[in-house]
């Protein structure tokens, strides 16, 4: 787990990389509908935003962003599907060390959410 940067690298070694609804000082995770009333109150980015409203009823997308809070700002938010593959992504820093670690952050994130999937499958079957 090396990002290239050291504090996101000790936020991920303490709070790990979030497959569940919840928050903490590093990340959070939400799963939304396209008739989740809480879309109204949240700051999600547009082209997200389209992505969720354009979903039928039955589906649902996870929205999980991770912030810097030694910065007090968002480094990256991802919009997941239901089988853990990240269809969406914002990087919100914009210089190349920071964009480096959102990029490394992301293919973090994809494969905790789809082993995630996976062994939720090999429960359910």
């Amino acid at each position: 787990m090396n990002t290239g940067l050291k504090t996101v690298d000790n936020l991920i070694r303490t709070f790990g990389i979030r497959t569940r609804n919840g928050a903490d000082k590093s990340q959070s995770l939400v799963t939304l509908s396209s008739a989740d009333e809480r879309l109204a109150s949240m700051r999600i980015p547009f082209c997200m935003m389209q992505k969720i409203l354009s979903l039928p009823q039955n589906r649902s997308l996870r929205f999980h962003q991770w912030y810097l809070p030694h910065k007090g700002a968002m480094l990256a938010c991802f919009l997941i599907d239901e089988e853990g593959r990240i269809v969406e992504q914002v990087y919100f820093q914009r210089d190349a060390k920071h964009v480096n670690a959102a990029r490394k952050l992301q293919q973090m994130v994809e494969q905790a959410h789809r082993s995630q999937h996976e062994m939720t499958a090999k429960m359910a079957a």
